[in-house]
């Protein structure tokens, strides 16, 4: 169990550099970057005692070079989670499988932050920006974490989807298109609905789009279907009529 909690913990450890390595290519128009941090929780907010100190030990170590100081300090914390949950489940019942699922899974030890360079610091995202920056903030790192997760992959012409619901609500026209840019650097393929959006941008070489329009008191939707090849919008036939 030691090694394979590391082992999980040192993978994801892997996968965020590997999305700062994408952030870190892509700065926005204005020069601004943002890198993702993964950081422990505090004892005092639920993690496992000697989470830390297992964390410095052993986080990008084999488990081949371990000490049997390394190995006492994580096993200690293991053993403290399992018999947390142990006196937990007592209580309101569960499974050994459950108990021990919920016992060594480290995302609930973590959180994410984003932060933005500028000025010459790392700053956090919450500091003062415009709704524009705070916004790019959340977004940005998610294309990065995505793009990541499909470059792992061993399908080169899979379909790299992303969905977006409202998407951008908040961000300004330069920083929208600028998302799109982003979307298209990061070679990722999207659905996305919105009240306003329509995704012509220069920055995209081609978007496929259908825009729906319905009247008070009528049981229909009306679509119309639209194509923009990065330099024009046209209105497109439907191949149902």
């Amino acid at each position: 169990l030691d090694a394979l909690v590391c082992g999980q913990l040192d993978r994801a450890q892997r996968q965020v550099d590997a999305i700062n390595k994408e952030l870190h290519k892509r700065p926005t128009s204005t020069g601004v970057r943002f890198r993702l941090l993964w950081l422990p929780l505090g004892e005092d907010e639920g993690a496992p005692v000697g989470l830390e100190a297992a964390r410095k030990r052993l986080l990008n170590t084999s488990a081949d070079l371990w000490s049997a100081e390394d190995r006492r300090v994580v096993g200690a914390m293991l053993q403290q989670r399992i018999a947390a949950e142990r006196m937990r489940a007592e209580a309101s019942g569960g499974s050994l499988l459950e108990q021990l699922a919920r016992a060594l899974d480290y995302r609930r030890w973590h959180r994410f932050r984003v932060q933005r360079w500028q000025d010459g610091e790392w700053r956090p995202l919450s500091g003062p920006a415009s709704s524009g920056e705070r916004a790019l903030g959340l977004t940005v790192p998610l294309f990065a974490a995505v793009s990541s997760y499909y470059s792992q992959g061993g399908y080169a012409f899979a379909p790299r989807l992303v969905m977006l619901d409202e998407a951008f609500a908040g961000i300004d026209d330069a920083a929208r298109a600028h998302c799109m840019g982003l979307i298209h650097e990061f070679d990722l393929d999207f659905v996305i609905t919105s009240e306003r959006e329509w995704g012509c941008y220069a920055e995209l070489p081609g978007v496929a789009i259908c825009h729906l329009q319905r009247r008070e008191g009528v049981d229909a939707v009306h679509v119309s279907r639209w194509t923009w090849d990065g330099r024009a919008r046209r209105r497109e036939d439907d191949p149902d009529r």
